[in-house]
Formats: structure tokens, sequence, C-alpha cells
């Protein structure tokens, strides 16, 4: 979605931009052109706005999930074209297409309780949000990273291994290695102070070394390598504080001590 801030009586004129590749020009000018309509990508992102929904205690049932959800884009959406959103024949004689919504609430729901952020009773359709679904919610961390953390986050892990787990966050998954700055990075892999088990053929390894580049303020000569840097280290503070309170909540003092040095470091460009 394409849009624009401004002062609607004053303003009369205002530019938007839009940064695509050549063979993805054509479909954005149809879109611009009205020639195609503008499809909803909430699905993808049901999960962590509906968990975002229970934090605030605006959504506490099933079925108020399935009213909030009659309020989207996506519903709109689903009405209009219900064969790109997978309405299929089930769902015929169901005009405000509630079933299909309420299957959805329902995905989304599990998906949550699966990653330890919510409590669901599918009996009476209660939600009620756990500690680590207010942390996710309030950090803007997605269910599958905290699922990451769950898992991997355990009371006798190392900095090391925190480093590691932060690397695999779902946040970085569009991150790629290119080929023009593997040099570089291997570069990187031997003066950073962590050592990194993975090869820097990884993605994840190449997270690793970026956020102790940044610790370390090595300075960085690829330009994409740099755009990726900012990206990463924006998105660390919250990350980190994230992993932070999850060991707070859980009572490892110990783990607890370890992110929050981490975040510190982060934070001040700072070894201990």
């Amino acid at each position: 979605m394409l849009g624009r801030a401004g002062r609607p009586q004053y303003d009369t004129y205002g530019e938007g931009i839009i940064i695509t590749t050549q063979t993805e020009m054509q479909y954005y000018l149809s879109l611009l052109n009205q020639q195609l309509p503008i499809e909803s990508q909430f699905v993808t992102r049901l999960a962590d706005n509906l968990n975002a929904e229970i934090v605030l205690g605006n959504i506490r049932t099933r079925d108020e999930g399935v009213e909030w959800l009659g309020y989207t884009y996506l519903f709109v959406r689903m009405l209009r074209s219900p064969g790109l959103y997978q309405v299929g024949a089930d769902y015929e004689e169901d005009n405000a297409l509630e079933q299909k919504r309420v299957d959805l609430i329902h995905s989304a729901a599990v998906v949550l309780e699966r990653s330890n952020l919510v409590k669901y009773d599918k009996k009476t359709g209660r939600l009620q949000a756990t500690e680590l679904g207010r942390i996710a919610s309030h950090y803007y961390i997605t269910h599958s990273s905290m699922l990451t953390y769950n898992h991997h986050i355990q009371p006798s892990i190392t900095p090391i291994e925190l480093f590691r787990v932060f690397a695999l966050s779902d946040e970085f998954k569009f991150i790629p290695v290119r080929q023009d700055e593997k040099l570089e990075l291997a570069k990187l892999l031997g003066r950073v102070p962590i050592p990194v088990k993975e090869s820097i053929e990884e993605p994840h390894a190449k997270i690793n070394v970026l956020l102790q580049a940044y610790i370390s303020r090595l300075k960085l000569e690829g330009l994409a390598l740099m755009a990726d840097l900012v990206y990463v280290t924006q998105s660390a503070g919250r990350i980190l504080r994230a992993i932070f309170e999850i060991t707070l909540k859980k009572g490892w003092s110990s783990v607890a001590k370890t992110a929050l040095e981490l975040c510190k470091m982060a934070e001040k460009r700072m070894w201990p």
C-alpha cells in the first residue's frame, strides 16, 4: 500500500515513490491505472495482528476475532474475489463468509498457542494473552521468532549461542548472502571477537557478523552490505530487549544478565 501524509486543507500536491525491479514495473503501473485490483496481504500477518489485538484486550474470544476480521480489507477482497483467498464451494451458502472468518481466526489462534503467545480454549473460544504474547506485541516480534527463541534459549545458553539466536530471527529471513560481498564478510569473520560456527555462505552467519561488526565499529566497504547493516542494527535494539524480557519472565537470572549485557553492547557499540 502506498500512502502520503499531508494536510488536506493546505496541500494540493503530493508524490509517492515506488522502488521496484524492471520486471515488476508493469504490475505496479497496472495497479496505478486501476487495471488490476489491489489485493490484501493480511493473511500472512494475521497471527501477529491478532496477537496484538488480544494483548490490547480488544479481542477476548474467537467470536470477537471473527467480528474484527469483518472490518478488514481482507474481508472486502474475500467477498469480491473468493477464488484468490481459498473461499471454495464449502462457503457458497455463507454470504457473510462467517465460517471462513471463524476458520481463519481459529488457525491463527492455534499458531499463536503453539508459540506460547496466547491461551486458546477451543471449546469456548476464549483467548487470553500470555507474558510472551505481551513481549511479542510490545517489541513487534513475529510469532515465528518467538517460537525460535522458546526453542533455543535455555538456562545454560552462552553469549556465543545468544548471538546465534539473534541471527536466527525471522525478521532477517530475506537478507541474502551476495556473491560480491563474500570476500568482505570473510575478512570481517576473522576480525569479530565472537566465533561464528556457520559457514559464511549462511545468511545467519552474515547477520551474526554484521551485529558484531556494528558493536566493534568496523568500517564496511560494500554499499549493499552497509544497507544490510543498517537494517540489522535498526532491529537489534527491540529484538535484544525482547530476548532480555523473555529470560527475565522465565526467571533465568544468569541468562538475563547476559542478554542485558548484549543489549548494552548494541546500544553503546562497546564490548564489555
